[in-house]
């Protein structure tokens, strides 16, 4: 018994180490998909700027103000590794909660499979080096939950003022974590009320009240968001959510949206059936139900955008209940836990190493086989500072991160919420007057046909970045 809680002991320690390795070689590279670079487009704006964009877009300024003080500390500029290591420091926060405070709630064994399928799980790599505000809420979610159970079990002023500053950090990520959220704050009422702690539902009214005034300015902003959308966004209305888009949230959960494995999906799908199965064996076993408090809290959630998306607006994608998913490895660990024959255990064990292993593999080739160092070498070959670069939308223009102080135009009008800097409508030909070579950036497969009657046109490179194939032409006017 004296070796194998040794080993253990090891392997707690070690866990936060392995997320270090594993998360961190995907935070070392430059490369930016279209969300991330508007993530670091934004931060470059001035306070007023981020605020306003923020709030005629979709999410409250609250990441992107930590996102923009971390981007100036670290000297600004192109180089983007440190908004992805931001992404990585609260990971591994993420993961420090689970080796001490769940530690202290479940003990060591539940804290050790909570760290390691929190490792194994492909999304969890996926957004650990993402510019987003995923691993920010998946932290602050997690510290909540947990805060609430210490709660539970032996309440103090401390902790409740903990609770409620977690918590109006938590609401303040994504508007899908308000959401999941408020669900979980209504099953946690439920709780003390069935349990018949009386006494903890003061300070948990007041707790409400404090984080709903602390939300009150931004809940303004989130509805006036949600009505416009509503109004003007008739893509996302006509298409509706299907039965396919389930698909497409089992593959972000289980695999990656973008770059998905059949395989690690439908393994992925089991292993949490299974689990799932032992860990309500667990909760029945051990008189404790509160790992099923944070996975109703989750899938409330996900009905909630599932139904949005199948009736009112197509809204909801797989990620927006990532911040809940500390709630699923902790129902993962405590059925792990349950699981007593040394069989068993290793053939999940292998089952998940595998989905991390091909998954993983994925992620590495996206981050170190793309080939911006191509585009950049074309830059500084090629491009002049009279130079202009024309891109067809947002998705290709995003490219301005890289070099920010050229001129942009995007045919034919820029979206109000776009923040990427020295870029116009391009409503007018004379626009283009008196400038050097004209550029124009698209997907592989696309070609500025609408420049025909003015300008002819060839392709000069073609490049693969992140999730997208890139070709630039040259504009030459006619006669």
């Amino acid at each position: 018994m004296k070796g194998t809680a040794k080993r253990e002991t090891i392997i707690w320690h070690a866990m936060p180490v392995a997320g270090l390795l594993l998360w961190g070689a995907l935070c070392i590279t430059n490369n930016l998909w279209y969300d991330e670079a508007y993530s670091a487009a934004l931060v470059s704006q001035s306070w007023l700027q981020l605020v306003y964009i923020s709030a005629v877009d979709a999410h409250s300024p609250f990441y992107y103000s930590i996102l923009k003080i971390v981007y100036h500390l670290f000297g600004g500029g192109t180089h983007f590794q440190s908004l992805k290591l931001l992404s990585l420091f609260f990971m591994e926060g993420y993961l420090l909660l689970g080796k001490y405070y769940v530690k202290k709630l479940f003990g060591q064994r539940i804290s050790i499979w909570f760290m390691l399928f929190s490792l194994l799980m492909p999304i969890m790599s996926v957004q650990a080096g993402n510019v987003r505000m995923y691993g920010a809420s998946l932290f602050f979610m997690t510290w909540m939950g947990l805060l609430a159970y210490d709660i539970y079990l032996n309440a103090s002023g401390k902790k409740w003022i903990i609770f409620c500053v977690v918590s109006i950090c938590t609401v303040y990520c994504h508007t899908f974590t308000m959401i999941q959220a408020f669900y979980f704050y209504l099953l946690f009422l439920a709780v003390l009320l069935y349990r018949k702690q009386y006494q903890k539902v003061k300070p948990f009214l007041i707790c409400g009240i404090v984080v709903s005034l602390a939300f009150s300015p931004w809940l303004a902003v989130t509805c006036r968001q949600m009505i416009s959308r509503m109004r003007y966004d008739t893509g996302s209305v006509t298409e509706l959510a299907t039965i396919y888009s389930f698909m497409d949230y089992c593959k972000e959960w289980f695999s990656a949206l973008e770059t998905p494995k059949g395989p690690v999906m439908f393994l992925g799908m089991g292993i949490c059936v299974l689990l799932g199965y032992l860990a309500v064996d667990w909760m029945r076993a051990e008189h404790n139900y509160a790992p099923a408090i944070g996975m109703g809290a989750l899938a409330l959630t996900v009905l909630t955008g599932g139904l949005v998306s199948a009736y009112l607006n197509n809204c909801f994608l797989g990620r927006y209940v990532f911040s809940g998913f500390g709630f699923w490895m902790l129902f993962y660990a405590v059925g792990m836990s349950r699981l007593q024959k040394k069989k068993g255990k290793a053939g999940i064990l292998a089952a998940a190493v595998y989905c991390l292993l091909v998954q993983y593999r994925e992620e590495i080739i996206l981050e170190y086989a793309g080939e911006l160092g191509v585009y950049e070498a074309f830059w500084e070959e090629q491009v002049g500072e009279d130079d202009i670069i024309i891109a067809p939308g947002p998705h290709t223009v995003f490219l301005n991160v890289y070099h920010p102080d050229h001129q942009y135009y995007m045919y034919p009008y820029k979206p109000y919420n776009m923040p990427f800097a020295n870029t116009e409508s391009l409503t007018d030909w004379d626009q283009l007057n008196g400038a050097g070579n004209i550029w124009y950036i698209t997907f592989a497969g696309d070609a500025p046909a609408f420049a025909g009657e003015r300008y002819d046109y060839e392709q000069v490179l073609a490049f693969h970045h992140m999730y997208y194939d890139f070709v630039v032409f040259r504009l030459t006017q006619k006669g």
